[in-house]
């Protein structure tokens, strides 16, 4: 028996839940940033994005020993290496746009778009923003297409 193995559906599914908000969240965070004038829920936005991330992330870490042993290693390695491929890439992508997150949810937070010196600014986060969507939807198309394949 592995760790979590008895509720990894469950938390499988609080996974996507919070999958899904990560991909909201971003994408009105993302709209509020591409406005003209200054919206005060861009800090709000951001930080349910951080949450969001956050919790998609480490419920991924979770059910992740179930998810190698009954499905990777049982099906996706023998029978669909590319399938692995894809995971692989999906779980890269997800540990290196942590930082990215973690910037945005800092920036919103330090960041006043009225003020002349960080509108500049705004750019960057706006293009890390759209950096983390790309990534988001990429993991959630491969996510969603993997457990069509098999789920844990």
């Amino acid at each position: 028996m592995l760790a979590f193995e008895s509720i990894v559906r469950p938390l499988h599914f609080l996974h996507l839940i919070a999958g899904l908000s990560s991909v909201a969240s971003c994408v009105h965070l993302l709209t509020r940033l591409s406005s003209r004038r200054h919206d005060p829920r861009i800090r709000t936005h951001a930080l349910v994005l951080g949450v969001a991330y956050l919790s998609t992330y480490l419920l991924g870490a979770v059910i992740y020993p179930t998810f190698r042993v009954r499905v990777r290693a049982d099906l996706l390695d023998r029978h669909y290496p590319w399938a692995t491929g894809l995971f692989e890439i999906k779980e890269h992508a997800a540990s290196i746009v942590l930082v990215p997150v973690l910037a945005i949810v800092i920036l919103s937070r330090v960041l006043d778009p009225r003020q002349e010196h960080d509108r500049r600014h705004m750019l960057l986060l706006r293009g890390l923003t759209g950096l983390v969507l790309v990534v988001l939807l990429y993991n959630a198309s491969a996510g969603w297409y993997l457990g069509t394949i098999r789920s844990v």
